[in-house]
């Protein structure tokens, strides 16, 4: 029977994760592995499969259908508002959680009736479902009162807990909110990179380490009163969901009090905590209660990293048993090294980076959780133990800040393929149980993939205008190069522009080009320039203010070449042909907007399509350009249309040169200046371009291939054009 619940636990995931068709041909081979004459076996395998093979939308919380008229619901507020005017969480509801935006102030803990629409944002589809939300209602609150109930009660402790931790000094109070409530708190942005680079980032947030650190201080505070095995076990369990309410219940922590319940329960059975019994338990558990949550980040590593202790971590400690160490820091070492076993290609994937340092600080920062916890809960009872708790926070903090400043803290990583993960841990699971060295090579060949992932390029030149909110970023991409004009608002440098280029494998940019000095085309460079190689940045020799200065400052800090560009300069990036059609030698002068009139203007050809790239231009540097070439050298297929589609740019007459046959404005959603102007996109229509918005469509995929063009922006209908003959 032993062998049993594993094979199960594997059946189902595989069945939340692959196609019908693969998922019945792996349940066929799973099951006759599993049956071995026993019908029970076969049964239960075969109801699960069937279970996980099902349509999973009744048990996404962002599947449920949603009214399309004015509602008014009902709930309780567990998540108050930072601010006014902030969003903030109201639970038991008709729809489940919904994430509220309505006027006015409201509390923790009271029951609230809001009128209003209820939606649900496609960009926000994820993280809705991370945090267990259904949809977003933009309404009005009609009446609140006292809640009543547990869920109330719940959060009313919970902001309760968030008061009284507010007087430890930040950031330690923000780290605590993480650690005990599941809230970041208001820790700074430089703070939450340094915990990202050093692998740390588990720290921040209710989850195993602080569900495993909270179960085994019960279990020593039970047994040291008493209480025997099979009591502290039941004991610590009952604590683990009282921690997990109190916490607010976020997916992560209901993940990982599965399984650290499965682990207390099989303690108190006389079994392994982290034994295969215990985790295909809480695989399956998890598998068939949110089967839409398997293969994400949260569900990846948390098997991953359990799977890893349980192999590797004894076998690591024997071996440090000849250093002169104490117990416990051989102990805490061998965790570590395991954990970063299971866990560094899917950091990797999910996170694209690589932490050299991961185990080095989790070996300092891991052992401090525990006592932190502890600190931080006493502060909750009494503020006179703050400063323990600002001496635990303090030294995790300190390690984490001095580790990622150390050279090569982080690396960025072009995430591996599934199957080169999955080989991965096929050939770690082969050797920790087996410990042969055909396995060892197995797994260096494997890690070598997940280091190096194969790259298979499909030979076409891709234009992607990438969805940067109210700024522009427009990337080229050929046979594994890339250049990029406009760097978008700073934010997004790091969060979609880098992110981006690495997931397409690049880690080399030929060029960045800043099309002209404003801040929301060029303040992201500076974190592709500290992401990634960069051969050289072209700008046009403009006086350096502001965030120019910065970018400037930041390209001769990295020892990136500054090319000033003129009217007539060239390079090449894979088989994209890039050619500089402005400024010219004397720039334009008293124009609607003399530094917009500056911008550098790009054509790019690939095969016998042709875009260009506009930067803010406005009618003024249209007009100069009409003078200064033939409309041949105009003629696009794509045009970036200048200054987000400004009602000052896109005039009849240059658009009558280019005949674009896709128009592409990159604007923000709900943008206070009123872009794209409705003007300019009816001159855009009149010339008999397609429009397309980033506002609306995302970012936007043009795949220029020979004498075709394809937009893929929409997989379902995507747009074919063929080059007309020039």
């Amino acid at each position: 029977m032993g062998p049993s619940l594993p094979i199960l636990a594997v059946a189902c995931v595989a069945g939340c994760l692959l196609p019908l068709p693969w998922t019945l041909a792996c349940s066929v081979a799973l099951l006759a592995a599993a049956f071995r004459g026993r019908r029970t076996i076969l049964f239960a395998a075969a109801v699960a499969l069937v279970f996980a093979c099902l349509d999973t939308a009744f048990r996404d919380p962002v599947a449920r259908s949603l009214p399309s008229a004015l509602v008014t619901v009902s709930g309780i507020v567990t998540e108050a508002p930072a601010s006014d005017g902030a969003p903030f969480v109201m639970s038991s509801t008709p729809y489940g959680a919904l994430s509220v935006r309505a006027a006015g102030r409201t509390e923790a803990g009271e029951q609230i009736s809001i009128r209003g629409r209820i939606a649900r944002p496609e960009s926000m589809r994820d993280q809705l479902r991370r945090r267990g939300i259904s949809a977003v209602i933009d309404g009005r609150i009609l009446a609140h009162e006292r809640g009543r109930g547990f869920a109330a009660l719940a959060a009313r402790v919970r902001a309760w807990t968030l008061r009284r931790l507010s007087l430890l000094p930040q950031p330690a109070a923000a780290l605590l909110d993480g650690a005990l409530i599941g809230e970041r708190g208001q820790l700074d942005g430089r703070a939450a990179e340094a915990f990202s680079e050093t692998g740390t980032t588990h720290v921040l947030v209710t989850a195993g380490l602080h569900l495993g650190a909270f179960a085994a201080m019960l279990l020593f505070v039970c047994e040291a009163l008493g209480a025997g095995r099979i009591a502290a076990s039941l004991l610590a369990l009952a604590g683990v969901g009282v921690f997990i309410v109190l916490s607010g219940a976020h997916l992560p922590a209901i993940r990982a009090g599965v399984m650290v319940s499965c682990a207390l329960m099989a303690r108190a059975y006389g079994r392994a905590p982290l034994g295969p019994e215990a985790i295909a338990v809480a695989a399956i558990i998890i598998s068939l209660w949110e089967p839409w949550a398997v293969g994400g980040a949260s569900f990846s590593l948390s098997f991953s990293c359990v799977i890893a202790i349980a192999l590797f971590a004894a076998p690591i400690a024997a071996v440090l048993e000849r250093l002169p160490l104490p117990h416990l820091v051989r102990e805490g070492i061998a965790l570590t090294l395991a954990t970063q076993i299971g866990v560094w290609p899917l950091q990797a994937a999910f996170f694209l980076q690589l932490a050299p340092y991961a185990p080095l600080a989790n070996a300092l920062v891991v052992p401090m959780v525990a006592p932190a916890l502890a600190f931080g809960m006493f502060t909750v009872a009494h503020p006179a133990f703050a400063p323990l708790a600002s001496v635990a926070c303090g030294w995790i903090l300190g390690v984490v800040r001095a580790i990622s400043g150390l050279p090569f803290a982080h690396v960025a990583a072009t995430p591996p393929p599934s199957w080169t993960i999955a080989l991965y841990d096929l050939a770690a699971i082969w050797l920790g149980l087996r410990r042969r060295r055909i396995a060892a090579a197995a797994m260096a060949f494997a890690s070598a993939l997940c280091l190096w992932p194969p790259r298979f390029h499909d030979g076409a030149t891709h234009i992607v205008a990438l969805d940067v909110g109210q700024g522009q970023s427009i990337a080229v991409l050929s046979r594994g190069h890339a250049s990029v004009v406009d760097g978008a608002p700073a934010p997004q440098g790091t969060r979609t522009v880098v992110p981006f280029l690495v997931r397409a494998g690049v880690h080399r940019v030929d060029a960045l080009v800043v099309s002209h000095p404003h801040q929301d085309h060029l303040a992201g460079f500076s974190a592709v320039i500290e992401a990634l190689r960069v051969d050289r940045l072209i700008d046009g020799a403009w006086p350096a203010h502001g965030a120019f200065r910065a970018l400037i400052r930041d390209a001769e800090a990295a020892h990136v070449p500054i090319v000033h560009a003129r009217a007539g300069a060239a390079w090449r990036t894979g088989d994209a042909e890039f050619t500089v059609l402005a400024p010219f030698d004397r720039p334009l002068r008293r124009t609607h907007d003399d530094v917009d009139n500056d911008s550098v203007v790009v054509r790019v050809r690939a095969g016998a399509c042709t875009a260009l790239i506009m930067g803010d231009a406005e009618a003024e540097e249209e007009r100069a350009l009409l003078d200064a070439y033939p409309s041949a050298t105009l003629r696009a297929d794509v045009l970036v249309v200048g200054h987000h589609g400004s009602s000052y740019s896109s005039s009849a007459s240059f658009l009558a040169a280019v005949r674009p046959r896709i128009a592409i404005a990159s604007v923000g959603r709900h943008n206070p200046y009123g872009l794209p102007s409705p003007a300019a996109i009816a001159r855009l229509r009149v010339a008999g371009a397609r429009v397309l918005l980033t506002s609306r469509e995302g970012t936007v995929d043009l795949e220029l291939s020979g004498r075709a063009l394809e937009c893929t922006h929409d997989k379902r209908n995507p747009i074919h054009i063929f080059a007309e003959d020039e």
